[in-house]
């Protein structure tokens, strides 16, 4: 019927036409309900809604939350260590530098989950490293598997070790190279003992200071740690590129680091080396086990060497030391590490008489013209409880009559018993005036050098007998006291900046390494002036009439072997009794010159290397030599 009716009225029309006919239109049309659309709006409206709303979350209140997320997928940043500053001598000769090193670090947490798959890891290192597997093994066992902060894993690998591991780091997950600066000592055991050295920080560095990392180094002892602040710089920052499996793609700086200021001392490096050398020769002829020299500038307290031996090449310390070398090293009889300059603990031996002269002039307990029979070589005093027991207190030898001068110059032990503890007609200074003057003079307390570690010495009286020993003091306490036996104990340091004070004319100069702080620029940042601690301790015309006696031990007594120099120097030679073995003794020298106007002085000290004069008086003339040297070739 349908197909009847559509071939009976068929009529072929044109679609403007349909459009034109708006009953046909209608019909076309089927309307929706008000509703239907008004809930189909809405809907379309919360969609919306929600899509902004996520996208405002995702990307203005959390976007810096998800960006830094999202760049630690594949960047990571780690702090780099800046380069320590540059340590010259006076004469812009480099002491400490740094040098390009390579370091394998080790993030734990990117290390492989599965112990078969840290097993081949290890296997692969092992090979490329030339290691063993079990060492290695108990390395990673050690690690904090949750912590994503870099562990040091080798130090300074070979060219070749780093073109295998380049080549295998996408196979080796957790592991990246890093480059950056490590301490470079270039003649190391010559100023080791001024120096020091660099390490890994300790945990308690890292509580103390923020500025430390887990990698960081830091100054351990000497200068570098006097100095750590200065010398450290500001740190990087090295931004290491990761791919999804925690396998390094690149390692580059994101951020450079600031290198440290730098320090010029007041060391001449020249005069060091030679002191070294020349020490280490007169060890070797008396089986000396240890020695210690330090010259200072009599006008400033400038320490131009110090020298402290045996010594140690403190480049062993910038890398990966071994334990057995360091085990060495703090076992070792004769204690390379320590600094016997500052901190050694020696009887004074005649090298005290200067002072105790010094101190009798101050006090006019005598006048220096006044002689003093010293023709027996000893004297004899009875017990002040029981005059029936007698004390023999003996010189080295009898030395006839002698007034001050004479009694520098040879050394009369008779002469100083009696004007320290007194002794017939000479009442004598007794032992509070004594340690009065050894006080003013520097001993008995440190003198503020800028190293750590430099320690008091001791000048005993009654008070510290009494309360160490429990005993009481007697005469012959003081007696030993002003030739430098029995308790009395100074550092090398000690009497060369004493011995400068007499040479100046009575001011004690605070001693100093560093002459300047500079800028890596070279900028002077911080100039340092000399110091006095004290001046005037005692007038320079009484201090006169020591110089001259110590001139005389160079003309006509104990130190004659100088001489023959080209300048005019005095000094005093000591002998002091080693307490461990009392069949050896410690040699001792102190001196100055030039004598008519003094610029530097010295003091030397060999342990167990027999007496002073053959020992320790050859390692000064070495000095004042080199002095003169200078001095000519600079006019």
């Amino acid at each position: 019927m349908f197909k009847k009716f559509f071939k009976k009225n068929r009529v072929e029309i044109e679609l403007e036409e349909i459009l034109l006919d708006k009953k046909a239109t209608a019909q076309l049309e089927i309307p929706l309900k008000e509703k239907g659309a008004f809930i189909v709006f809405v809907a379309a409206i919360i969609i919306l809604a929600g899509f902004l709303t996520r996208a405002f979350w995702l990307q203005i209140w959390k976007g810096d939350y998800y960006a830094l997320k999202a760049s630690r997928n594949n960047v990571r940043l780690y702090d780099s260590q800046a380069p320590r500053g540059i340590i010259y001598d006076r004469n812009n000769k480099v002491l400490a530098s740094n040098a390009p090193n390579f370091t394998l670090l080790i993030v734990p947490a990117d290390l492989p989950k599965k112990q078969e798959d840290l097993d081949g890891w290890i296997r692969k290192i092992a090979k490329i490293l030339n290691k063993n597997t079990a060492e290695i093994a108990d390395f990673t066992e050690g690690l904090n598997k949750n912590s994503t902060m870099p562990v040091l894993f080798d130090f300074d690998p070979d060219e070749a070790t780093l073109v295998a591991l380049e080549a295998n780091l996408p196979n080796l997950p957790g592991l990246f190279i890093n480059q950056e600066a490590k301490r470079d000592y270039p003649e190391g055991p010559y100023f080791s003992h001024l120096i020091g050295h660099i390490g890994k920080v300790s945990p308690d560095d890292l509580k103390a200071d923020p500025y430390y990392s887990s990698l960081s180094s830091i100054g351990k002892d000497e200068l570098e740690i006097q100095y750590e602040k200065d010398l450290r710089g500001t740190p990087g920052k090295i931004a290491v590129s990761v791919k999804s499996d925690n396998s390094v793609l690149k390692t580059l700086t994101a951020q450079e680091a600031r290198p440290g200021n730098n320090l010029v001392l007041n060391i001449d490096g020249d005069l060091q080396k030679l002191l070294t050398d020349a020490l280490k020769t007169k060890m070797a002829q008396t089986n000396s086990p240890g020695a210690a020299a330090v010259v200072l500038d009599v006008s400033s307290g400038k320490i131009l060497s110090l020298i402290s031996l045996p010594n140690f090449d403190n480049n062993i310390f910038t890398g990966g030391m071994p334990k057995n070398i360091y085990q060495e090293l703090i076992n070792n009889k004769n204690r390379p590490l320590f600094n016997r300059v500052i901190g050694g603990f020696y009887p004074a031996g005649s090298t005290i008489k200067p002072f105790v002269a010094a101190a009798a002039l101050a006090e006019n307990t005598i006048d220096p013209n006044y002689e003093i029979d010293d023709t027996l070589g000893y004297i004899s005093v009875p017990n002040e409880y029981n005059p029936k027991v007698t004390y023999t207190f003996r010189d080295w030898r009898p030395q006839g009559f002698v007034d001050m001068r004479r009694a520098l110059a040879v050394s009369a032990n008779v002469y100083f018993y009696e004007i320290g503890g007194g002794y017939k007609n000479i009442k004598g200074l007794g032992i509070d005036r004594i340690k009065k003057y050894l006080d003013l003079f520097g001993f008995g307390s440190t003198l503020g050098i800028d190293l750590p570690g430099e320690t008091n010495g001791l000048v005993p009286d009654p008070a510290w007998k009494k309360s160490t020993k429990k005993e009481n003091w007697y005469t012959g306490d003081t007696y030993n006291v002003s030739i430098g036996q029995g308790d009395v104990i100074i550092t090398p340091l000690q009497l060369a900046s004493a011995i400068a004070a007499i040479a100046n004319g009575g001011t004690l100069w605070k001693p100093k390494l560093v002459s300047k702080i500079t800028d890596p620029n070279n900028n002077t940042i911080e100039e340092f002036k000399p110091e006095a601690i004290r001046t005037n301790m005692v007038s320079n015309d009484k201090l006169q009439i020591v110089r001259e006696g110590l001139r005389d031990a160079v003309t006509e007594g104990s130190v004659r072997l100088l001489n023959d120099l080209p300048i005019k120097a005095a000094g005093k030679t000591g002998t002091a009794q080693v307490y461990s073995n009392f069949k050896k003794t410690n040699a001792w020298f102190t001196g100055f010159a030039p004598y008519e106007d003094p610029k530097i002085a010295v003091a030397v000290v060999l342990e167990g290397a027999g007496e002073g004069s053959a020992a320790a008086v050859p390692i000064a003339k070495e000095v004042f030599l080199w002095y003169a040297n200078e001095h000519k070739s600079k006019n």
